[in-house]
């Protein structure tokens, strides 16, 4: 019986004594695999396709990362088809260009090559008479990357977003962070709603914009406040992307962006610009998947919308997304009653305890009877 009990683990040493004579191919037979990444956005005019190549190999991986050649294909040619229905309604054939500013890294900087067409009004829909009348149709775009003079095809199609704007704030109305309340200061939640239209996913930025003053000359600086995003699946009733901003957070915000610095003379904050990117449900998926696993085991699934003409791998997606924006002025003088922020707020900014040694002062004509009122 006691031989009996040990047979299991004779059996472990023997299957691990075996394994550690056998050498393991970890890379098998080298296959490149295809990297592409396009979003298409209709407020551009610009739009690029980053195409490159990854494969396993018994190079040095941190060496290879770093030759530029290494990571593209000898040839590619890109097209991509406007269809409305069955009905092709026009095209776009790529060119390769070399734009620089990549950041440094495991991989080669800062020049990097990608493939781009130009337009200034991607269309979104698209009508076509016929003799029983017009037929409205949602725009595809289909991508076709042609590698190494046929040797194979990436393809993939998407429509572009459309239908989204911003809600709340309205155009004119300032934002109001701060309220003042016998003498105790309240800070406020500003909401932030933005219509998703045909989107899956939307996110809101706020970039707020100053000029700092050295003797006399102005300089402008600018900052981004991340509000998050929201996916179809918490949208409110109407397909409504709802953020919240809070005053104290944008008070210490404009805090920690700036420096105590002496040399400067005043500090101005100009405009504050709300954007709003939305994207489609390819994008949501591809972001979802590719976000950090809380598994313990690390397991994460993958997604893609490529395919390739034999079957190989390709990572990547290509997919459509839309920016708005809304900008407010601090100060129009050709709108004097607008304001980018209410007078509370600016008061807040000005003279409160958290920004009030920093320098700010209001250039708004309705401040002008006030202590903080830019002389």
């Amino acid at each position: 019986m006691k031989f009996l009990r040990f047979l299991p683990i004779v059996a472990f040493l023997s299957i691990f004594l075996v394994s550690c004579n056998e050498d393991i191919d970890f890379t098998g037979t080298a296959s490149e695999a295809p990297v592409l990444y396009c979003l298409l956005d209709q407020n551009d005019s610009l739009h690029y396709v980053k195409l490159t190549r990854a494969f396993a190999g018994n190079n040095n991986a941190s060496e290879v990362a770093l030759i530029d050649d290494s990571s593209y294909y000898d040839q590619v040619d890109i097209v991509i088809e406007q269809w409305a229905g069955s009905t092709k309604i026009g095209e776009y054939q790529l060119t390769d260009t070399v734009i620089t500013g990549k950041d440094p890294g495991a991989f080669y900087s800062p020049d990097q090559k990608v493939y781009y067409f130009k337009e200034d009004n991607l269309k979104a829909i698209h009508t076509i008479n016929t003799p029983n009348g017009s037929q409205t149709f949602n725009v595809e775009y289909r991508l076709i990357a042609s590698i190494n003079n046929g040797e194979f095809t990436v393809t993939a199609k998407t429509e572009l977003v459309q239908g989204t704007s911003i809600t709340t704030p309205i155009s004119q109305g300032a934002y109001a962070f701060v309220n003042y309340n016998n003498g105790t200061t309240n800070y406020l939640q500003q909401n932030v709603k933005i219509n998703a239209g045909n989107s899956s996913i939307v996110e809101a930025r706020l970039q707020f914009f100053m000029d700092e003053y050295y003797n006399g000359v102005p300089v402008e600086k600018s900052y981004i406040w991340k509000l998050g995003y929201v996916s179809e699946d918490a949208f409110a009733s109407g397909g409504i992307a709802a953020f919240k901003a809070s005053g104290e957070t944008f008070i210490n915000l404009v805090k920690s962006n700036v420096t105590e610095d002496p040399t400067i003379d005043r500090r101005v904050l100009k405009k504050v610009r709300l954007l709003a990117t939305c994207g489609t449900s390819d994008l949501n998926k591809y972001i979802l998947v590719n976000q950090p696993s809380s598994s313990l085991a690390q397991t994460k699934p993958t997604f893609t919308n490529l395919s390739t003409s034999d079957g190989r791998p390709v990572v990547g997606i290509f997919s459509s997304r839309s920016t708005i924006i809304q900008e407010k002025l601090a100060y129009n003088p050709m709108a004097q009653t607008l304001r980018a922020f209410d007078k509370n707020t600016t008061k807040e900014l000005c003279t409160g305890p958290i920004t009030g040694t920093l320098w700010f002062c209001s250039e708004h004509i309705g401040d002008a009877s006030e202590l903080y009122h830019c002389n």
